[in-house]
């Protein structure tokens, strides 16, 4: 997990004067590499995660202005190309106010750059899920990173600080097989193991309309085609679950 402390004397009547008051700060960033074989030969891998410097989401996200305590995490995901910018982005609202703590994440979001992931020696573009959680306790202000969106059966396998595994983005059959124009959201689940194989996909109904056979069995049929860099902790590739919400 990535995480931005600020602590700073006297307290903060808005964020631009807050910034300028900002005595300190630490970042720590965990960048995780690995090369793994399978049986066909090896294939060298590594999963997009934050960077650090001054395009790096910790250095440009800038804390809301609150009042009181405060505990929010914030769960996005995006296409994390190959130039390390976040395209087709989006974060979720799951509670009231939690709307303050997503337009923070979309403007730093607007202008950082992150680490993209390679894969065969080359930069791919990779569906990256992320979680961005903001503490405030008294004067102090925290921001913690974690490249992983947050499930539970990965958190208590692997902690917070894993990486959660990533699929290769390409063309793909379901956006034609589904609907174009009425809502609907389904989230795919799927075993990913250490060699990023998937297996035992399953889908469920979120919102929006139901889809047919035809769509659910090509959102399927694309995630096992799909090529993985599996799930990391403590800088090895560990077997995980998957989680990836797919719809219009």
């Amino acid at each position: 997990m990535l995480t931005l402390r600020r602590r700073c004397s006297g307290s903060a009547t808005s964020i631009k004067v807050y910034r300028q008051s900002m005595c300190r700060r630490s970042v720590f960033v965990l960048l995780a590499c690995i090369g793994a074989a399978s049986n066909s030969g090896a294939q060298e891998y590594s999963p997009a995660n934050f960077s650090d410097g001054e395009k790096s989401l910790s250095e440009l996200i800038e804390f809301p202005e609150l009042r009181g305590d405060a505990s929010v995490t914030i769960s996005c995901l995006g296409l994390l190309e190959s130039n390390g910018k976040l395209d087709k982005h989006g974060c979720y609202v799951r509670n009231p106010g939690d709307e303050t703590f997503v337009a923070a994440i979309y403007k730093a979001v607007r202008k950082a750059r992150l680490v993209p992931a390679a894969y065969d020696g080359r930069s791919a573009t990779v569906v990256f899920q992320y979680r961005v959680q903001f503490v405030q306790k008294g004067e102090e202000k925290e921001v913690n990173f974690a490249a992983n969106p947050g499930y539970g059966e990965n958190v208590e396998a692997y902690g917070h600080e894993h990486v959660a595994a990533q699929r290769l983005f390409r063309k793909e059959a379901w956006q034609r097989a589904c609907p174009k124009q009425a809502k609907f959201v389904v989230l795919v689940k799927a075993n990913v193991d250490f060699n990023g194989t998937p297996s035992a996909v399953s889908v469920t109904h979120v919102d929006g309309i139901s889809i047919t056979g035809k769509c659910q069995q090509a959102i399927i049929d694309d995630v096992l085609g799909s090529r993985f860099i599996p799930a990391m902790a403590d800088g090895e590739s560990v077997p995980s679950t998957f989680i990836e919400p797919f719809g219009n």
